[in-house]
């Protein structure tokens, strides 16, 4: 039973890291370790398109890794749990990413 719940975590690591390993939903979870962020602010760091953004913000949503909250007419998207956060600032300081 212990082998079993072991390789329970093994996938799920694993699918986490693959869910951060596109380039912009990396750059976009550095920017939410800021804090919740909606889509506006995320384009203007980001740079990229609108649906190109929703895209990649749909598969971090679906694989847990973000969750979001609407709040007025916007909605505000943030990491999931803090254990993400703390894998995504590891990231950013062990490679030096910054964004904008």
């Amino acid at each position: 039973m212990e082998k079993r719940n072991e390789n329970k975590r093994y996938i799920a690591a694993s699918h986490n890291l693959r869910s951060i390993s596109h380039p912009l939903r990396l750059a976009v979870l550095c920017e939410l370790t800021k804090g919740p962020r909606n889509v506006t602010e995320l384009l203007s760091v980001t740079g990229v398109s609108q649906p190109n953004l929703s895209q990649h913000l749909a598969k971090l949503r679906m694989s847990g890794v973000v969750t979001n909250e609407r709040r007025n007419q916007h909605v505000y998207y943030s990491i999931a749990s803090p254990t993400i956060t703390e894998v995504i600032k590891n990231i950013r300081d062990i490679y030096k990413l910054s964004i904008k």
